[in-house]
């Protein structure tokens, strides 16, 4: 009886639902809902007697077959690993660390390394309010946003241009059982803002380059509809702010869900940077876009027959515009589509054999860009396993 109610609850936590994306979420340290067994249980019989102390690897290997661009083929891709350290040292107490491991990482301007995406403490004084600080994933809205890389299967255009990994200061006032409020403020960037925007007398980085966001965390009718929305005001280039606005809004069922997400930026100065780089290929230099547009509409759903296989489905629609020159206004769409078929072999471990397929148009209005397709079928085993 005590083994079939484990199980049940493992399978239960790794649904694709908000409990599920606990353990990558950017709202909290990662293992609230953690029914997960560890190397150490397993194999040593060692009973945790202490949540001080948990460890992860968050592993997506795959095998690529790309039909179309300049990456055409096919071959093994190590697209995620991640280690993470993360526990309660008191009641009051905890921390998170993260560190990705399959990339070459820089100094950046913040003094630590890029691919540190956790190095934070946080306090909790009671049930209803905590502040964290250091390295930190800025609370934002959106679901694709807040879930843990590793099982993304393609990020949309709008999340590729932001990073969401800064140092800071984060605090969350728990209102009530079904809503937060989290208030943050954090560098705007990771690197000094005269490398993203070179000098050219007009553009010169702000006194403090940083950006407030304000994110509202929402539960009704018993957790079957959420929210995760988000309201950032960001400086980055003296005298010019960007706005971004990112909306989640879940229908979480026992079996299936449903997510809409919403990605809206309005930049004075290109914080996205994509629009600033096709306006270079077309005029040939380094272009710095103004008053830029971008917009983002995913839509994605999961059918879980049984606790062994969930079915995912999505589509994106997302538009760029430049005010600042009418030949880039709304001059580009794109439109993202996927779909997956996961198997989870194995009830006791956060692990699934992924066959996906992930396909890309990107539809330009201007004479002088192409528009290209990006179409891939990938096998992937997705793993976050628990060392500890």
């Amino acid at each position: 009886m005590k083994k079939s109610f484990i199980l049940s609850a493992v399978a239960a936590a790794m649904m694709w639902s908000t409990e599920a994306m606990a353990q990558g979420t950017n709202l909290g340290l990662g293992n609230e809902s953690e029914q997960t067994l560890s190397l150490a249980e397993r194999i040593f019989k060692l009973e945790k007697k202490t949540e001080a102390i948990s460890i992860y690897f968050n592993t997506h290997l795959t095998f690529q077959n790309r039909f179309n661009g300049e990456d055409k083929g096919a071959s093994f891709v190590g697209r995620q690993l991640r280690f993470e350290m993360l526990g309660d040292i008191t009641k009051h107490w905890s921390y998170r660390f993260r560190y990705r491991l399959n990339r070459p990482g820089y100094q950046q301007s913040d003094n630590f390394s890029n691919n540190i995406d956790w190095m934070m403490v946080r306090y909790k004084f009671n049930d209803r309010f905590d502040i964290g600080a250091g390295k930190i994933g800025v609370a934002l809205g959106g679901y694709q946003y807040d879930d843990n890389p590793i099982q993304v299967l393609e990020f949309c255009d709008w999340l590729n241009g932001i990073d969401g990994f800064h140092l800071g200061v984060q605090g969350t006032w728990n209102v009530n059982k079904n809503h937060s409020l989290i208030l943050g403020v954090h560098n705007t960037n990771n690197d000094r803002t005269e490398l993203y925007f070179p000098e050219d007398g007009s553009l010169k980085s702000s006194y403090f380059p940083a950006a407030t966001s304000l994110c509202w965390v929402g539960k009704f009718f018993g957790g079957k509809l959420q929210t995760l929305y988000s309201y950032s005001l960001l400086s980055e280039v003296k005298n010019n702010y960007s706005h971004l606005l990112m909306t989640g809004t879940k229908l979480n069922m026992k079996k299936w869900q449903l997510t809409l997400d919403y990605y809206g930026a309005w930049e004075q100065v290109d914080h996205h940077k994509i629009i600033s780089a096709e306006m270079s290929q077309v005029f040939g230099m380094n272009t710095i876009a103004r008053d830029t547009r971008y917009h983002s509409v995913l839509f994605d759903g999961a059918y879980q027959p049984t606790p062994h296989w969930n079915l995912t489905a999505g589509v994106r629609y997302e538009r760029a515009s430049c005010g600042d020159n009418p030949d880039f206004d709304a001059y580009r769409t794109n439109i993202g589509y996927q779909a997956a078929v996961q198997w989870i072999p194995d009830l006791t471990q956060d692990a699934r054999v992924s066959l996906a397929y992930i396909g890309k148009t990107t539809m330009y209005d201007h004479p002088a860009l192409t528009d290209f397709n990006r179409d891939r079928i990938e096998l992937s085993l997705i793993y976050r396993l628990k060392a500890y």
